[in-house]
């Protein structure tokens, strides 16, 4: 074709050329056509969780060596200081403690006796002198008073036995069927509210089936406070307490380890968390005792001392103006009312006395 001229070659492109199929896909259009890459394909996906893994069991020892320093915090305070603070303040206070307890006990019984007279003087409408002095009375002698209140009741056997109905239909069976009705089905919510819910039932069969003696395993001192620890729970119906448990015996156990799924790792990490924030909400309140590491501040016991006996002094204080206040109130009820009587007028009966002075006529 080197050497055909130009028009020639113009000319043979126009000529028809053989007739090209065309498929039917292509005539669908690029939808229709199979190609491999829009075939579906099925992949399995690998997920490496080892470093979720590595992070919850990292924060999972967090959670729980925080947990154990709060429960020996606790275990500090209720078992070894209170004990040490009460022995020393004991032995150190002896004639105070004493007073205290006797000027305590000796307001609570008159103030109880106060109240009583009171109330009853509301209630009946009566003279506070009058229920004061039948108070008196019935603490001096109760069984004398108690015969001579029931003399005066009337005696349900001296009734008419016609009146009396002891027919279950009557209206006093009803009443006391009612009130039995009544009392059995607050005895039913009561038991009710105390039944374990359904997941401290499962951790408590759990918790048995790893811990019970005749599941075998060495009964030791840790085993047995856990053991006594888990019937507390249930008998609490805690399941919190008994979740706490559980995360405790695994990882001792190393039942929980690094390799232990992410779900389960969290579960325990907020049980932990729970746990910790119930001893420490305890632990606030105790550290604005007196008592709080007792043993630790030996350095610090003058002042404690000079602070517990500012604080017996006032306590004393205390008791004794209130000791006062109801003397002077049971004085002013024992104190009888000046008789008020009347002078008596002359009457034309009585006779007339003469007068000392003289008389004018004589």
């Amino acid at each position: 074709m080197a050497g055909t001229p130009p028009f020639t070659r113009f000319l043979a492109s126009l000529m028809p050329g053989p007739k090209k199929r065309i498929s039917l896909t292509a005539r669908r259009g690029p939808a229709a056509t199979s190609t491999p890459s829009s075939r579906k394909t099925r992949s399995l996906l690998v997920v490496d969780n080892r470093p979720l893994q590595r992070e919850a069991w990292a924060e999972f020892h967090t959670a729980q060596k925080r947990f154990q320093k709060a429960g020996r915090d606790l275990h500090r305070h209720e078992e070894i200081d209170c004990p040490a603070y009460n022995a020393w303040i004991h032995r150190t206070f002896p004639v105070w403690i004493t007073t205290l307890r006797e000027l305590y006990n000796e307001v609570s019984r008159k103030k109880h006796q106060v109240q009583t007279v009171i109330v009853l003087a509301e209630l009946t409408g009566r003279s506070l002198k009058k229920l004061w002095r039948e108070q008196q009375e019935y603490d001096a002698d109760p069984e004398a008073f108690g015969e001579s209140d029931a003399d005066e009741r009337e005696d349900p056997g001296d009734q008419n036995p016609s009146d009396n109905h002891d027919d279950p239909s009557s209206a006093n069976g009803h009443a006391d069927r009612h009130s039995r009705d009544d009392r059995d089905q607050e005895f039913d919510f009561v038991r009710t509210a105390l039944r374990p819910s359904t997941t401290a039932r499962d951790l408590y069969r759990r918790l048995v089936q790893h811990l019970h003696p005749d599941r075998g395993g060495d009964w030791n001192a840790t085993r047995q406070q856990l053991w006594h620890e888990v019937q507390q729970a249930w008998a609490a119906g805690d399941a919190d307490w008994l979740a706490r448990l559980e995360a405790e015996w695994e990882s001792a156990n190393e039942v929980l380890g690094p390799t232990s799924p992410v779900s389960r790792l969290r579960r325990a990490i907020a049980e932990f968390v729970a746990a910790r924030r119930d001893l420490e909400r305890k632990l606030r309140e105790y550290r604005r005792s007196q008592e709080w590491r007792f043993t630790l501040s030996e350095k610090k016991r003058p002042i404690l001392h000079a602070r517990t006996y500012a604080n017996f002094r006032h306590d004393v204080h205390v008791l004794q103006e209130q000791l006062n206040h109801l003397n002077r109130t049971i004085a002013a009820w024992e104190k009888q009312a000046p008789s008020k009587s009347k002078p008596r007028t002359p009457t034309e009966n009585s006779p007339r006395r003469r007068s000392k002075g003289p008389s004018i006529g004589h």
